[in-house]
């Protein structure tokens, strides 16, 4: 019998042990986050939370739990925000129901009551002193769903959130009513927070915020927090919306937050800690938002302590960072070596230097990326009344560029232009990147048609970056931002195409066509009575190293030959002309050669048919800024069109045996003419002293990509055929090459570069 006694005594004392060890831990952690039920909660003014048992898991069946919440301060008022809310539904809520009654203190009366189920959240305040909530929580035995999370604190005051909050150096944290479900439509919520310390100041972090974006205006004024320096707002500090994530920091122990919501749609809302620092501490790391924020001197609007160094980086993701002084009072020395702002373009020592001031200035300081640093420097002697800056991030417009990856044709030319143009203008802070395909095995060459840009020196602003490659920091090609026209060509299938813009002014942008081509450049064209003009790659920037272009010039015109003249010429000089140069060709039943050119001194001739074909070669060395040459159809300039065709006729009816016996006539009985000079080339219907005259004298009555090793060039060509005038002279004596190819150049395999570029490798470092 006593043993049973005994092992009954121990399960009796087992179950008082278990009672005990649950009231107590009801009695510690119930208030932090509650899911208990048939307690007593008393309210706090940081935000605590009790739920549904068992929750987020299925509350239990045929279950009656009841809470009652009461202020801790006497004076104070409880309010109870539902984060979040799935309770079994119906139209009167007869299954599972939560019920919440407001009680009287004195009689325990009952006054407002307001039932709850399906998925519906309130937000409800105790509008009168000494009454408190008391809430029921009954389900039946059918559908079990995962229940509620409540959140309540005490507040003074009529409106349903906001309190205020003491920071620690500890740091705490405070949330939007709903979060991180949703908050609530139409509410105005205001939290002040204050130190310990006078010595103290207030940083305040955003953790989390998702709210009403940014509206189409570009302003926050739908859903949106304020930041105020002082409990009452003495002056704002910065606004935000959308996803931004601000860091904040007083002037003085006191701030004050402001949420407003509108009624058009809810979001997860924010969370933000705060925390006391010393009121000397000045090094921080602030997220730039589209909304303006202010950053002030230690002690503002005191003076500023001596033997201060304080830093602040800036990052704004996709985005330029602007700084604008609105209050500078510091001491004033010649070169500023005393006290002083300095403004880096980046957050790293050896960044470049934006700006050095130690007086007011009304330009704004804008960086070139989306990181800033700013540093402030007081040293032990004077001080003053510090300063007071307003940042802000510049959106750079990307989801504006179209598609990012882009097709050439083999077939035609594809059309890219800058958006909007060309009925409106480009955006500010724009940054679009196209990469163009062509197939294997070819190239892609772009033809600039317009480009109207706000313009400066170096294209650092606004510009058209091209590159030769898939990213944007492979070979430079060439970077716009004027208006000009020119061909690009990448060396292998693909090329990147960079547009930038800058803050300031903006134009109508820009206009290509891009084609996928077998040859580098170059391309076939007839004319009739408008001139026609061709340039070498890239013109007037720098031609490519390793280029091969080859373009064809036709009139259909009977009678008409092709007038070409140098517009402008200047590509590497030599006195072979074998390293870069422009061949023409006169094209008939055969290639003929007409002559080759390089240095500043361009063609200035004519066709004895009615095609002319062009090369241009660089090689792999020095490049200039290139050719312009205009072509025209007309009437050959000389008085006898019969003489022009004799040399075709005869090179028809005897070939390759015509031409040798003429070189060979020429050069064994007439060598004591003059020869010609450099600049007889560029010569065309002049008379010349005395009666010399000069023809040109075909090298091969037929030129293939496959002729044999050229012979050495002793001299620049005669003038052609066609600037002999009536009455010819003998042939002019002069050894002609049989041959004037030159060995062919490739571009490398590898299709590789050493070279690292930037997006702008043209603007400043």
């Amino acid at each position: 019998m006593s043993v049973l006694h005994d092992s009954s005594r121990r399960r009796q004392d087992t179950s008082m042990n278990i009672l005990c060890f649950v009231g107590i831990c009801v009695l510690l952690y119930g208030p932090l986050i509650s899911g208990a039920c048939n307690v007593t909660l008393h309210a706090q003014r940081e935000p605590l939370n009790f739920t549904s048992p068992n929750y987020p898991g299925h509350y239990r069946n045929n279950d009656n739990c009841y809470w009652d919440i009461y202020p801790e301060t006497r004076g104070y008022r409880v309010v109870l925000e539902m984060v979040y809310s799935n309770i079994e539904s119906s139209s009167t809520c007869a299954h599972d129901v939560l019920t919440i009654y407001i009680i009287n203190n004195d009689n325990q009366r009952r006054g407002y009551w307001r039932r709850i189920c399906g998925t519906s959240r309130w937000n409800i305040l105790i509008k009168k002193d000494q009454h408190h909530f008391h809430v029921v929580f009954k389900t039946d035995s059918s559908v079990a769903r995962s229940g509620f999370l409540i959140r309540y604190y005490e507040k003074t005051g009529e409106g349903l959130c906001g309190v205020p909050l003491v920071a620690t150096s500890a740091g705490k944290t405070f949330t939007s009513p709903g979060y991180p479900n949703a908050y609530f439509l139409r509410q105005t919520c205001i939290w002040t927070i204050t130190t310990e310390h006078q010595n103290q100041t207030i940083q305040l972090d955003t953790m989390d915020s998702v709210l009403q974006n940014i509206s189409s205006r570009g302003t926050c004024d739908r859903d949106y927090v304020t930041v105020y320096n002082g409990q009452y707002g003495s002056y704002q500090l910065g606004k935000f919306c959308g996803s931004e994530r601000p860091v904040f920091i007083s002037v003085g122990n006191a701030l004050s937050v402001r949420l407003r919501t509108d009624s058009s749609g809810i979001y997860k809302g924010f969370k933000m800690l705060y925390k006391a620092i010393l009121a000397t501490t000045c090094k921080v790391a602030l997220p730039a938002g589209y909304s303006p924020m202010v950053i002030v001197s230690p002690g503002y609007p005191n003076n500023y302590v001596k033997g201060l160094d304080c830093q602040w980086t800036m990052n704004a993701p996709g985005s330029l960072i602007t700084v604008r002084v609105l209050f500078l009072d510091l001491e004033k020395v010649s070169s500023c070596v005393a006290d002083y702002l300095l403004f880096k373009d980046g957050t790293t020592n050896d960044a470049r230097q934006l700006a050095k001031i130690c007086e007011r200035r009304s330009v704004p300081i804008v960086s070139s990326s989306n990181h800033m640093t700013i540093m402030f420097h007081s040293d032990l002697a004077g001080s003053g009344g510090g300063f007071r800056l307003q940042y802000s991030s510049e959106r750079l417009h990307v989801s504006d560029c179209g598609s990012s990856m882009l097709s050439a044709s083999k077939y035609s030319w594809r059309s890219l232009s800058s958006p909007g143009y060309p009925y409106y203008n480009y955006n500010n802070n724009m940054y679009c990147k196209w990469t163009v395909f062509a197939p294997v095995g070819y190239k892609v060459t772009v033809e600039v048609e317009t480009i109207s840009m706000d313009y400066d020196s170096s294209c650092s602003n606004n510009y058209v970056l091209f590159t030769d490659g898939y990213q944007s920091y492979t070979s430079w090609l060439g970077t716009y931002c004027s208006n000009v026209t020119g061909y690009i060509v990448s060396s292998r299938n693909a090329m990147t195409i960079t547009f930038r813009t800058d803050s300031s002014i903006t134009d109508k942008g820009f206009s290509l066509k891009y084609i996928a081509l077998t040859k580098e450049c170059g391309e076939d064209d007839t004319i009739s009575y408008e001139t026609k003009y061709i340039e070498s790659p890239n013109y007037p920037l720098s031609y490519p190293d390793n280029a091969n272009c080859e373009w064809t010039i036709s009139t259909s015109i009977d009678g008409y030959v092709i007038h070409v003249e140098a517009v402008n010429f200047n590509i590497e000089h030599d006195s072979s002309c074998s390293v870069d140069y422009v061949r023409l060709y006169d094209v008939t039943i055969y290639e003929t050669y007409i002559g080759r050119w390089c240095g500043r001194d361009g063609p200035n001739t004519e066709t004895a048919g009615q095609t002319m074909k062009v090369k241009f070669h660089s090689d792999g060395s020095t490049s200039l800024s290139g050719f312009k040459l205009s072509f025209t159809a007309g009437e050959p300039t000389y008085s006898s069109a019969a003489s022009t065709n004799i040399p075709a006729i005869l090179r028809g009816v005897f070939g390759g045996i015509t031409a040798v016996g003429i070189a060979t006539c020429c050069c064994s009985g007439l060598c004591f003419r003059k020869k010609s000079s450099p600049n007889d080339q560029q010569k065309r219907n002049r008379s010349y002293e005395g009666t010399v005259y000069f023809i040109n004298v075909p090298s091969n009555p037929q030129t293939t990509s496959t002729a044999s090793i050229a012979l050495p060039f002793m001299f620049p060509p005669p003038p052609s055929y066609n600037d002999v005038v009536k009455d010819d002279p003998p042939p002019y004596c002069q050894a002609v090459p049989l041959s004037d190819i030159q060995p062919i150049v490739t571009p490398s395999t590898s299709g590789t570069s050493e070279h690292q570029g930037i997006d702008n490798p043209a603007g400043p470092s």
